[in-house]
């Protein structure tokens, strides 16, 4: 009588937490891992030189069933190092890698649904899927219909605000990491969002899951980007039309780009204005020097322009949503078609 052949063993699957001063929260994240229905999983943790007892909880867990890989900073760097050095962590033998906050947490099924679609096809690089904010299902906006990418058109939906990807929570290949090259770039506030459209931008295919598979918490005691670093530097918006320049005409039509930068620059001229009459007159001088760097120096026109289509923006944005996806027609084709 023949005998069932055994199942091909799983590829191991690294998932990544840099951390600091976490002692509130990330135990929550390590029993997040350490109840997923994945394996086999190990988890990467460096600890930012944490001045709290984030050491010592974490020292708890040395001999948990998923394994911990963990080291010390001898002194605190950015978060973008902190980022880069977690990843060296990653073993050799890992063929994807996942980020988890040490505030955020995510469901037992979440790194077995992004394998699933992850290994459907060996061009898949990057996979993304339904994030919750404090509890909230966001919208994401990727067709219902479509898990599989072509990575130019994830980009372009992205850039376009036609799409959300939690960026900080995809599931990558290991060998989109390069050698001699930051994964999360240094001179980037949103680095996060950088590594996600370099990834997207060098081509092959992306995948969406369906499902809920990361939970993204916010709190001004967290120590997050957000609520720290982000407010003081501003770098939000500026950063958004750097991705857009850089990344956008080789994924976007010429018409969509233009389109697409257009819209933004009113977005931004419309936060100067606000700066500039809110106290952060500093910020708006700096950026812009810098909207003049990349030849966008607007006229009194422009800002004018900006305010007057302000009202029909939000109830594009919050009413309308024409950003929502169509049901597809019953013969329309997909990546995997």
């Amino acid at each position: 009588m023949p005998t069932a052949s055994p199942s091909p063993a799983k590829p191991l699957v690294a998932v990544i937490t840099p951390c600091y001063n976490g002692e509130r929260h990330v135990e929550n994240a390590i029993k997040a891992v350490q109840a997923q229905t994945y394996r086999p999983l190990v988890h990467c943790i460096v600890d930012n030189a944490s001045t709290d007892a984030t050491p010592q909880i974490i020292a708890r867990y040395a001999n948990a069933e998923v394994p911990i890989v963990t080291i010390r900073n001898p002194e605190t760097v950015t978060f973008q190092q902190n980022s880069n050095k977690v990843a060296t962590l990653i073993p050799a033998a890992a063929t994807h890698f996942r980020m988890l906050h040490a505030d955020d947490t995510m469901p037992p099924n979440a790194i077995a649904d992004m394998m699933e679609v992850a290994l459907a096809d060996e061009t898949i690089v990057m996979v993304a899927g339904v994030e919750k904010m404090n509890g909230v299902l966001r919208n994401h906006d990727f067709p219902p219909e479509c898990t599989f990418y072509e990575s130019s058109n994830m980009l372009a939906r992205f850039l376009s605000d036609e799409a959300h990807i939690p960026t900080a929570h995809v599931l990558f290949r290991t060998d989109a990491m390069r050698a001699g090259e930051d994964f999360y770039p240094n001179d980037i506030v949103e680095c996060y969002i950088a590594a996600v459209c370099r990834v997207l931008s060098r081509g092959k295919r992306a995948g969406f899951v369906h499902k809920y598979i990361a939970d993204t918490i916010r709190h001004p005691d967290s120590g997050s980007l957000v609520f720290t670093l982000a407010p003081k530097v501003k770098a939000v918006i500026w950063e958004k039309l750097l991705f857009i320049e850089r990344y956008g005409p080789a994924c976007l039509s010429n018409t969509e780009y233009k389109r697409v930068l257009n819209r933004f620059l009113r977005v931004f001229y419309r936060r100067i204005l606000f700066w500039a009459v809110s106290g952060s007159a500093a910020i708006a001088k700096r950026d812009l020097g810098r909207l003049a760097s990349r030849g966008h120096r607007p006229n009194l026109l422009d800002f004018i322009a900006s305010v007057a289509v302000w009202p029909y923006y939000l109830f594009l944005k919050r009413v309308k949503r024409p950003q929502a996806p169509p049901r597809w027609p019953a013969d329309a084709t997909t990546a995997a078609s």
